[in-house]
């Protein structure tokens, strides 16, 4: 029977066998030490500095993996020395570790959508479970695959070398496919908390959070002040772009969850917030702007609101346009209003619109099926005035980038922005800032304990895709609230950033050299005179050619990233140190894995677990210092190096610098 050694860690006293590790001691105490290098089974790897920990009396800080346990030891893994140590160590690795962590598609979606997964799962024709994915974080996969702003293809890397990949297309793709029941399908069974939560508003920040809470268990219950739910997306976004029957569709899949939405329930008139904070264990506060400011100049009482327009257009209580119509102000309400005027019966209708609208990439394809259509635009342009002229016509007064001319109208719509009633917020007992309701940063609560706001009632000025996110985040800060769970901390990203010319061409070496395959849309002279949805989305075969096009430059091992995961858990910063990046280099030579060496964090795992099965030449450090590699003796490609237990090495990385061909 070996000898034994009593020791105190954490002041919890422990007994180990002598001979040891601290690190063995601490797990057999249920004491957690994080680690990057250590694996069992392969001796003295000893090289991250994560595992330290401080020893009573010893001045140094000791790597618990090889340090061996001595009598009467007295150790502390968490000491503010030991935090501050291991965010250095996580840190310095971190300064030359290349590679994204997450695609820059995917860093630039609101709703944090893991956008390179879901288009790989439609790639291989899955397209239920590439829905799964974007369920994760989104609740309206149909309507924002139709209406969303498109912010992941403006910085996706395909469109370096040609054109970005079709991302919002693809994301509208499995919501379209995938039959209702199986949709259904895919929520788990829900374990109910005995939680109730009030939610004011049905708009797709109300319904956002509804999904997601009633996912994590607690009942939801909307009160909607319109005759029906759906919010802008339902009532202000014209049939031809977004059709009835998709919102309908999605927020039945909603319901079926078990959410009860309650119509005609305004706050302050049939529902009161008193009233519901006796009843509710939480309520949220989801009711939009209902406000609106307009462009003014001399006469602009004479125009009519583009959103009113809109909202009479969908409930069916408009049906009519005048002859020739003039739409003033900026941003897709503006130019729905455009298109929707031809569609009633307007001979003519003009915008008069700033030149920044051309330059957003979503916009600027919108704008040109307006074109198509028969709307006409004029750029760097603002009215000055509106005045009633002969025979009833109003005639405007434009500035078009210093020469003023005059256009005549027999109607005029005005587009402005939305407005939160702050005047109502106040008198419910809200704080106020100029945007809306005053809400704490963190988590969404606002003055008034329990009740929180999230949309454009706190944050003006937002499109969809930020309703929903927003809905998602504010219902995780609710679950938290009522459970008393503490918040999963950030994760951190490091960014490769821009690649030179010689990068750009390693990272797309094998990019299936396709155009961007574009959605079917229906011909102008068809599609002018009538509310069928004139983009009819892309076909099966389209949707898997299309998915080929994206070049997979997330990290294949993301989730799962050691490094990651630890730098996230101390907050280490991936930009503390500053340097010469190393050179993005791929070795995809292998059937099986990929070998990315800026990703290596020199740990020598894969180096010690080829020399157990006597790989014929294995891997080794090449180098010296900060320059060092991990590769084959004879400096060939990672097929030669690894022919025996490449997938092993793959799994065993602490990193993704060695992973699984995906």
């Amino acid at each position: 029977m070996p000898d034994m050694v009593s020791l105190i860690i954490d002041g919890i006293p422990v007994q180990v066998a002598s001979g040891e590790t601290i690190l063995q001691a601490a797990e057999k105490s249920g004491i957690q030490i994080p680690t990057l290098c250590f694996m069992e089974g392969l001796a003295d790897l000893e090289s991250c500095g994560v595992c330290v920990v401080e020893v009573e009396g010893n001045p140094n800080l000791l790597p618990s993996c090889v340090s061996r346990c001595l009598p009467d030891m007295k150790i502390r893994t968490d000491s503010e020395k030991v935090r501050k140590a291991r965010k250095l160590a996580l840190e310095l690795l971190l300064s030359d570790h290349l590679g994204d962590c997450q695609a820059p598609c995917e860093l630039a979606c609101p709703a944090e959508i893991d956008i390179p997964e879901f288009i790989r799962q439609i790639r291989y024709n899955h397209p239920d479970k590439a829905l799964r994915v974007i369920l994760e974080k989104i609740a309206f996969p149909g309507v924002l695959g139709r209406i969303c702003p498109k912010f992941c293809e403006g910085v996706c890397r395909r469109g370096e070398y040609d054109e970005p990949v079709s991302i919002c297309s693809l994301k509208r793709f499995p919501a379209d496919i995938v039959p209702q029941d199986i949709k259904q399908q895919q929520h788990s069974a829900v374990v109910r908390s005995g939680k109730k939560v009030a939610i004011l508003g049905s708009g797709v920040v109300g319904l956002t959070a509804a999904y997601y809470l009633t996912l994590a268990g607690h009942e939801c219950i909307v009160f909607e002040a319109a005759p029906r739910p759906g919010g802008a997306m339902r009532n202000i976004i014209p049939e031809f772009r977004l059709p009835a029957q998709v919102i309908d569709d999605e927020i039945a899949d909603i319901q079926s969850l078990g959410v009860k939405i309650h119509c005609n329930q305004a706050l302050g008139k049939d529902v009161f917030l008193d009233d519901l904070r006796n009843e509710y264990d939480a309520i949220l506060l989801a009711i939009g702007a209902n406000g609106e400011k307009h462009p003014t100049f001399s006469g602009s009482d004479l125009g009519q609101s583009c959103f009113n327009f809109l909202e009479q257009v969908a409930y069916g209580a408009c049906t009519s346009v005048e002859k020739n119509v003039v739409i003033i102000g900026s941003g897709p309400t503006s130019l729905d209003s455009a298109r929707t005027c031809l569609r009633l019966g307007a001979e003519e209708a003009t915008m008069i619109i700033p030149s920044s609208q051309r330059t957003h990439f979503f916009f600027t394809p919108q704008l040109q099926y307006a074109l198509e259509e028969g709307v006409k635009i004029h750029y760097d342009s603002e009215i000055l005035s509106t005045a009633i002229g002969a025979n009833r016509q109003i005639s405007c007064e434009v500035n078009t980038s210093g020469d003023r001319w005059v256009i005549t109208a027999d109607q005029i719509f005005l587009s402005g922005h939305v407005e939160a009633d702050v005047q109502l917020l106040e008198e419910l007992g809200f704080k106020t800032l100029r945007g809306g309701v005053q809400i704490d940063k963190k988590t969404l609560e606002t003055n008034i304990p329990g009740v929180f706001a999230a949309g454009n009632i706190a944050q003006s000025g937002r499109y969809a895709v930020h309703g929903s996110a927003s809905g998602r985040i504010v219902a995780e800060s609710i679950h938290r609230y009522l459970t008393g769970i503490p918040p999963q901390p950030e994760w951190i990203n490091v960014r490769m950033q821009h690649l030179t010319e010689d990068e750009k061409e390693l990272l797309g070496k094998d990019r299936h050299d396709i155009s961007r395959l574009m959605d079917l849309i229906l011909s102008p002279e068809f599609r002018s005179h009538n509310f069928e949805e004139f983009n009819q989305g892309l076909t099966t075969d389209a949707a898997i050619k299309e998915a080929a096009r994206c070049l997979n430059c997330d990290c294949a091992s993301k989730r799962e990233c050691s490094l990651r995961i630890q730098s996230t858990l101390c907050d280490a910063n991936p930009r503390a140190f500053r340097g010469d990046r190393p050179a993005f280099e791929k070795d995809d030579s292998h059937p099986d894995i990929v070998y990315e060496s800026g990703k290596c964090i020199k740990c020598g795992r894969c180096i010690a677990i080829a020399e157990q099965h006597r790989e014929k030449y294995g891997l080794t450090y090449i180098g010296r210092g900060f320059s060092v590699k991990v590769q084959t003796p004879i400096m060939g490609k990672i097929a030669e190096g690894l022919s025996l237990v490449a997938i092993e090495c793959a799994k065993a990385c602490p990193t993704g610098a060695l992973s699984r061909k995906r």
